[in-house]
């Protein structure tokens, strides 16, 4: 039987639940993460030390996005709510509320940040007009609770998937369902379109990571080797590696274009949820035991940058 890992470090700032998402400033100076306990906070990677935090949700935090201003934030979380957030203070700007949509399980911001996307616990789809602050269109057609959504480079189209493994493809603007197949045997929890927008690649409960065509809706590569629900996705700035993080403790990179894993990261505590990459390429992780690392790129230990709160 292998030992035990060491015990973690604690540190009264940490979160004091999951870490279920992670996001990198633009500039790489900052990451933002958000919880299970209902907290988004706001850390300086170099510093190593919490900003501030920057606003609490009524129930689990889901998804925490710098918006394109590099001054605001977008957050969402199972209370139904979309906030919109100064990065200096976290002072609330704007809430948009689901209503009967019910919980944020995922969200994304097009790129030139004047639409957002979000995916609901009752399987509905929604665009948000975030200039006008309304709600553009509500998209029915999943069965089931929506468990990722990703918006293309070009801002038009958009991609959800459902924990049934349903995948469906919209034109944001119209609202208009343009496909829906069956990608997945299990639950869709990863999704990300290539630079291209022509491609998109999804991860699932099936422990697959699927690369996808989006002009003939088929499939062109398969990432192999996790032994778990693969949960988030991400690529990097120059979209030649995917990072993938997964419930069976580990996050991988992957070589986009061959579909060869280039490194396998193992946490060695649990289930990890939210990958992201820095701007020096390294790979910044979260999961179960309520620390953010960093790993490096090439492969190896990762180190602590932000330990979870003494429990």
């Amino acid at each position: 039987m292998p030992p035990p890992p060491p015990a973690l470090p604690t540190e009264p700032d940490g979160h004091r639940d999951a870490v279920v998402w992670l996001a990198v400033s633009a500039d790489g100076r900052d990451v933002m993460s958000a919880s299970t306990d209902h907290m988004i906070k706001l850390w300086d990677i170099a510093g190593k030390r919490l900003i501030c935090n920057l606003g609490e949700h009524k129930d689990m935090a889901r998804t925490a996005l710098f918006m394109p201003d590099g001054a605001t934030a977008l957050t969402a979380g199972d209370d139904g709510e979309i906030v919109l957030r100064k990065l200096a203070d976290g002072a609330v700007l704007h809430v948009f509320s689901s209503g009967a949509n019910g919980g944020v399980r995922k969200l994304a911001i097009s790129p030139d940040g004047k639409r957002a996307v979000s995916g609901h616990d009752t399987g509905n789809v929604i665009v948000w007009d975030l200039v006008n602050k309304s709600v553009l269109h509500v998209m029915t057609g999943h069965d089931w609770p929506i468990s990722t959504v990703a918006i293309s480079p070009d801002g038009t189209r958009a991609l959800s998937g459902s924990i049934d493994g349903t995948l469906k493809f919209w034109d944001v603007e119209s609202g208009k369902q343009l496909r829906s197949w069956h990608g997945h045997e299990q639950g869709t929890y990863g999704a990300v379109f290539t630079a291209d927008g022509h491609h998109v690649v999804t991860g699932s409960g099936d422990y697959t990571i699927k690369l996808w065509d989006l002009d003939t809706f088929r499939e062109l590569r398969r990432f192999e080797g996790h032994e778990g629900t693969v949960y988030m996705l991400v690529l990097s700035a120059d979209g030649k590696r995917l990072a993938s993080g997964s419930l069976d403790g580990t996050a991988r990179l992957w070589d986009l274009g061959t579909g060869n894993q280039i490194a396998m990261f193992d946490s060695r505590t649990g289930p990890i949820y939210a990958v992201a990459f820095a701007t020096d390429g390294t790979l910044v992780t979260g999961g179960d035991d309520r620390t953010i690392r960093d790993w490096p790129a090439a492969g190896g230990d990762g180190e602590i940058l932000f330990a979870g709160a003494p429990q």
